[in-house]
């Protein structure tokens, strides 16, 4: 007894009629005949009357079935309808590394995508990319660069921006090199620490260095890392060492702290587990900004 088996007998039982029954399954009728007749095997008795040719009826015992079917069917629909309004009404929790200056863009479809979707709840979290891996486990979404995403498999991932989001050199105003910051000087630069993330994957980190040994002509004279971005602003006060951020980093905003752009970037994805979570709006509040086309 299958799923189409059981489709198939409550579609025929209201229509009485083999033609409109597959027209309405969109199905053939020799299929439909096929499934009728599995169900008559299985159960073991005759649910249509079929004497009179051109003109079927519910046998006794099909009106019986076609009733609790028609019973179960609905207990099944009010389920699922309680589910839905449930997970509806649940919020969608949104997580980015702690750190991340969310662009003003998203602010504004976020509010404009509520306005339209009034069940849409949304909440917002900023953590440590040590705790990627549970937000995922949760059925929450995260939202970080490509390179943190690529080793969460088993998820689905969107490319949000359209754009890579470049890197900047950056340091205290204080730092020697950025006296003139459209115009550092790399050898001062070069002869500070840098300090970096040291939960950077290694791809990321990889690119970091390419890059800033073709700007600076070689590495810097020590390299250090540190728990979280956060302890590297804290460093960078001292105006002696320097670090990398992207676009997206809070610690671009200080006021205290210069930057230099530097020529390479990295995209922003989405990345939510499927298996685990189930808000029926996940897709369609980040194809909203995806549409934003940053």
């Amino acid at each position: 007894m299958t799923i189409q088996d059981l489709t198939c007998f409550l579609k025929l039982a209201e229509n009485l009629n083999y033609t409109k029954t597959a027209e309405e399954l969109f199905i053939s009728q020799p299929a439909v005949t096929r499934h009728i007749n599995s169900l008559e095997d299985e159960l073991n008795i005759k649910l249509f009357d079929r004497s009179i040719k051109k003109n079927i009826t519910l046998t006794e015992a099909g009106a019986i079935y076609y009733k609790g079917l028609k019973k179960c069917k609905s207990v099944y629909e009010d389920t699922m309808n309680s589910i839905s309004s449930k997970i509806i009404s649940s919020p969608l929790i949104i997580n980015f590394a702690r750190g991340t200056s969310i662009p003003d863009e998203y602010v504004d479809a976020t509010a404009s995508f509520m306005d339209s979707h009034p069940n849409f709840h949304h909440f917002t979290n900023f953590i440590e990319p040590s705790d990627f891996s549970n937000v995922l486990d949760n059925g929450e979404v995260l939202i970080c660069r490509a390179e943190e995403a690529q080793k969460h498999t088993g998820c689905k991932t969107m490319q949000l921006t359209q754009n890579p989001i470049s890197y900047y050199l950056v340091a205290n105003k204080k730092h020697p090199g950025f006296k003139n910051p459209d115009a550092p000087d790399f050898d001062s630069i070069r002869n500070t620490t840098l300090f970096l993330p040291k939960n950077l994957p290694d791809k990321l980190k990889n690119t970091f260095f390419g890059n800033i040994k073709k700007l600076l002509g070689e590495m810097p004279v020590e390299v250090m890392y540190l728990d979280s971005m956060d302890s590297v602003g804290l460093f960078l006060r001292s105006g002696r060492c320097f670090s990398v951020a992207n676009g997206w980093q809070s610690i671009l905003d200080s006021k205290n702290h210069v930057s230099y752009k530097m020529d390479f970037g990295s995209h922003f994805v989405a990345i939510w587990n499927p298996s685990k979570c189930t808000h029926p709006q996940v897709k369609a509040y980040l194809d909203t900004l995806k549409a934003l086309a940053i």
